[in-house]
């Protein structure tokens, strides 16, 4: 069982009471007075102390003692301890000079990229990442965005020659032959458009409206065309199987019409680089055509669809093999990719450190007046009693001390004195 030092405290100064009451008859005996003095000091200075101790907190024994004898101190000196309290807070434990101290000590950066790239960190910060962007779009606004892309569209367009992009682009795609590769992406595509029933009956149609159109009823007209066989089924079937190879060929790549097609774009590159009116001309062709069709493609109906799209993509977190996850993915991977930077190359710890405590300091400095208002803000929501109960709670096993070096330090002068009276007493008789 654990004694608490005030009863210690106690138990000393009630012994040392009962060891001066059984010492007082023995008192004129060397031993007797000797244990006499020692326990009558000892118990004179805890008696003291405790009293001293006591009008700290309000009116020793319950008894209203003249203002004089300074009780009830804590109580009517409130303001000044506060103030004191303040003071000592912001302009010692936590003064600027050693909170920035503390902080040039510590190396933030390798604890937080220690935290990052553990298991724990790295899942924390994928989830943070994706709520974040996910909360991002939720309170974004369609219209906002494609009027604000729009512009960006346009001022990019006119800030720029589109031709230098475009031919630059161009010459890309030649140099190391994916125009070919883009031809025959292109070719197979259209190729599977041609072969849809709607686009058969597009053009029997379109082919059956120009022969009337051509006959107009004259029987000269429509003798030649039936010796000829210009029908429009036998015309359709003609243009299709025409349409059918061609792009088969450009598909596999063994049209000539690739290599005409490389030959224009060369030339017209060319034509862009040595004639600054036909570059004119092109520029303002692009950013007319390139206004029009991200216009019509940045609408805010097309935008909120695609931030739907996203939002899902990025709830649809728990599985990762599905399509609806693929942003999930690519942020997630872009998180590891930054990870991974940060803990191979240490110069970005050391920017990292420079950064964090100099943005630390420079906050401290301008907002280190803020610790005293919030210390006196705390200590002021106390009452008398609150702060006197505070003050004991805290300094009270300080202050038992005081009242048990009182108990002691009383015993060993009374020691002291009756040994030095009766020296002199020796001396003397």
């Amino acid at each position: 069982m654990k004694i608490s030092l005030k009863k210690v405290v106690n138990g000393s100064i009630v012994i040392a009471f009962i060891g001066m009451l059984i010492c007082f008859p023995f008192q004129d005996a060397f031993i007797g007075g000797l244990l006499f003095a020692a326990c009558s000091a000892a118990t004179i200075g805890g008696l003291a102390d405790s009293f001293a101790v006591r009008a700290l907190f309000g009116q020793p024994l319950k008894i209203r003692w003249p203002h004089w004898m300074g009780t009830n101190i804590i109580a009517r000196n409130r303001e000044r301890l506060i103030k004191e309290l303040v003071d000592m807070v912001e302009h010692e434990l936590l003064s600027p000079d050693m909170i920035i101290k503390q902080l040039k000590s510590y190396k933030p950066a390798h604890a937080i990229i220690t935290y990052m790239t553990s298991e724990q960190g790295e899942r924390a910060l994928k989830e943070l990442a994706t709520r974040l962007l996910s909360d991002l779009l939720k309170v974004s606004s369609p219209a906002v965005i494609s009027l604000s892309l729009k512009r960006l569209v346009k001022q990019g367009l006119h800030a720029t020659r589109p031709t230098v992009v475009v031919g630059g682009f161009i010459t890309w795609l030649i140099r190391e032959q994916y125009d070919r590769k883009v031809a025959s992406v292109l070719a197979k595509q259209l190729k599977q458009f041609i072969q849809q029933d709607a686009v058969k009956q597009f053009v029997y149609e379109f082919i059956a409206t120009a022969l009337r159109s051509y006959e107009n009823n004259k029987k000269g007209r429509q003798f030649v065309n039936g010796i000829a066989g210009l029908n429009a089924e036998e015309l359709t079937s003609k243009i299709m199987s025409l349409a059918s190879d061609t792009l088969t060929g450009v598909e596999n790549g063994e049209h000539a019409l690739l290599s005409k097609l490389r030959q224009m774009l060369q030339q017209l590159v060319m034509s862009w680089e040595e004639d600054e009116k036909q570059s004119d001309l092109w520029n303002e062709r692009i950013r007319k055509l390139g206004e029009a069709v991200l216009g019509g493609i940045l609408t805010p109906q097309m935008i909120e669809d695609a931030i739907q799209l996203l939002i899902t993509q990025l709830d649809d977190a728990d599985d990762s093999s599905t399509d609806a996850s693929i942003v999930k993915q690519w942020l997630d991977q872009q998180i590891n990719k930054l990870l991974t930077r940060l803990s191979e190359q240490s110069e970005m710890h050391e920017q990292i450190n420079h950064y964090m405590i100099s943005t630390l300091t420079a906050f401290i400095e301008r907002n280190h007046n803020y610790i005293g208002k919030l210390v006196r803000e705390k200590l002021e929501q106390f009452d008398e009693q609150q702060l006197i109960e505070l003050v004991e709670e805290k300094a009270g096993k300080d202050l038992q001390y005081i009242r048990l070096n009182g108990t002691f330090v009383g015993a060993l002068i009374g020691v002291m004195l009756f040994l030095v009276q009766a020296l002199i007493g020796g001396l003397l008789a």
